[in-house]
């Protein structure tokens, strides 16, 4: 899988340069505010190297919340845990590298696919989700931050190898600064050809209706697919690998 479409979500985006310093709008005529509101778009876009295009998004407060770590392994249809104990949320593949890095509290956690201790790297206040890495520049980690009460999240980059944290800016009176806003909080992500995106499951059993949620993955026109296979228990927070063959979620236990 191209390493160019390394970490994207539901809005199919194109970013590279995330210095902080907004981009000249060379189109005739625009506004203070429209200037801004492209730039807070292009920097995204080209943090994560993909093209712009619409996405239907999956509404907040759909997905589990926190629970324990899991890999899917595309190729052998597999499953394995990837974590014994819950507590964690919002995973995402660091790119260049075969690690996850998953929120447990404030608390940043690295930890190898391939098995292994995970270990803490350092705490962020306010950091309520990883966006994923770009391939543009994959030592940072896009992240939602808590905003002031009842207002929007935060946007900002997380060096990983030190913990720093760089505010992106954006408009809070930009409908399009917003938008983007709302579809960093969703799920859907979209890798080239192939979606990732949760579906709740719903079967009858003899203790009456049973409903969970579910990690599918479509490619291209073929039928999709349930990656997770959770069957009665809460996944969800779906992030596919860098090579496009591991797909990491989040498994809550059973009720």
């Amino acid at each position: 899988m191209n390493k160019l479409i390394t970490c994207m979500f539901l809005l199919m985006f194109t970013v590279n340069d995330i210095d902080g310093q907004a981009q000249t709008n060379t189109t005739g005529g625009a506004s203070g505010k429209q200037r801004t509101s492209i730039s807070f778009t292009e920097k995204l876009l080209k943090f994560f190297g993909i093209s712009d295009s619409p996405s239907t998004l999956k509404g907040p407060g759909d997905e589990v919340m926190s629970g324990e770590l899991w890999l899917g392994d595309l190729d052998s249809k597999s499953t394995r845990a990837l974590t014994s104990s819950a507590g964690f949320r919002s995973p995402v593949f660091l790119a260049g590298t075969k690690d996850v890095l998953a929120l447990r509290g404030t608390d940043v956690m690295q930890f190898p696919s391939g098995g292994g201790e995970g270990k803490k790297l350092y705490s962020v206040g306010a950091i309520i989700k990883l966006v994923g890495s770009g391939s543009e520049d994959p030592g940072k980690v896009l992240i939602l931050l808590r905003g002031a009460t009842a207002g929007h999240p935060r946007v900002a980059l997380l060096t990983v190898s030190t913990g720093a944290v760089t505010a992106i800016p954006y408009d809070p009176d930009s409908s399009q600064d917003l938008q983007m806003v709302e579809n960093l909080q969703g799920w859907w992500r979209t890798y080239g050809d192939q979606h990732v995106y949760v579906k709740r499951q719903i079967k009858q059993a003899l203790s009456g209706t049973v409903e969970w949620s579910d990690v599918f993955i479509k490619v291209g026109n073929q039928d999709a697919v349930d990656v997770s296979q959770c069957d009665g228990a809460q996944c969800g927070q779906p992030s596919l690998s860098e090579n496009g063959h591991l797909l990491v979620f989040v498994k809550a236990k059973a009720e």
